[in-house]
């Protein structure tokens, strides 16, 4: 694609303007990931296929963790997993672009006014949604069997954390969405290395404290390593300061995450609409 510049407008010049131009780009994006989704899945065979699935998944995991023998450890695991859940779906939104480049739409898209980072951001929201759902299901069926206990004041708030845990990395595929432009044919490996690595540091299933000082600092960049901290504090009650001050820090990454992936889609099409041939 060469020499393709988008029209004017999106929304103005004014901070109003282009809020409401990054709200129709996600709007839009939404309206996309619906058919998505509607193609992937029905109710019967996500209930019936992916959700059965994932609680056969998560209570393998808990079951090896009562090997180890303590209890607390098991806590840790069933709800680390069950977390994972909704995390690891979010990250399924970093192959979009790729697959818009292979359907031949993101030209399309860089002929347009629309912010791409906002769009791509809506372009597949059904998947932590998803992830949102089934991990909350996921949590409240299996933990309590391994120790865990809810009270009805906890229960909406576990699924306010989970919501922002999940959403929160979903932002994270979001750059890494960007960068599977550069490099499209890594598309697959990109997307594994993100998974694997936020399955490993986050803590889900091998505490944080495990690892070595270097390894921990890379692990506080992760969105989810402090909504699972956030989580796992609620479970046990340590009360509403040090729950609310890690899901804050997990808002704050998944913000700072958020900034990085809306200014590297916006230099990668920028990069296009003056001519260069990098969506092609």
């Amino acid at each position: 694609m060469t020499g393709i510049r988008p029209h004017g407008g999106g929304g103005g010049g004014t901070p109003t303007g282009r809020l409401v131009a990054a709200a129709g780009a996600v709007r839009q994006g939404i309206v996309v990931t619906t058919e998505d989704f509607k193609s992937f899945y029905t109710w019967r065979t996500w209930l019936g296929g992916w959700l059965v699935r994932l609680l056969c998944q998560v209570l393998f995991f808990s079951q090896l963790a009562t090997l180890v023998g303590d209890p607390a450890y098991v806590v840790h695991v069933v709800i680390g997993a069950s977390l994972l859940v909704g995390v690891l779906q979010a990250m399924q939104g970093a192959s979009t672009a790729v697959r818009d480049i292979l359907l031949g739409t993101l030209p399309l898209l860089a002929a347009s006014p629309v912010e791409p980072g906002c769009f791509f951001w809506g372009r597949s929201l059904c998947w932590p949604l998803s992830g949102v759902v089934s991990s909350s299901i996921v949590l409240f069926t299996l933990s309590p069997l391994f120790g865990t206990s809810w009270t009805p004041a906890q229960v909406p708030l576990a699924v306010l954390l989970v919501l922002l845990t999940t959403l929160a990395t979903y932002c994270v595929a979001l750059v890494m969405g960007a960068v599977t432009l550069l490099v499209p044919l890594a598309n697959n490996m990109i997307g594994s290395l993100g998974t694997m690595a936020t399955t490993v540091l986050c803590g889900a299933i091998t505490p944080v404290h495990f690892w070595p000082g270097p390894v921990q600092a890379v692990a506080q960049t992760l969105p989810a390593t402090h909504g699972l901290s956030a989580l796992h504090l609620l479970e046990a009650g340590a009360g509403l300061g040090p729950t609310a001050y890690a899901a804050g820090r997990a808002a704050l990454a998944g913000l700072c995450w958020l900034a990085l992936g809306l200014a590297g889609y916006r230099l990668l099409f920028r990069h296009a609409r003056r001519g260069g041939s990098l969506l092609t």
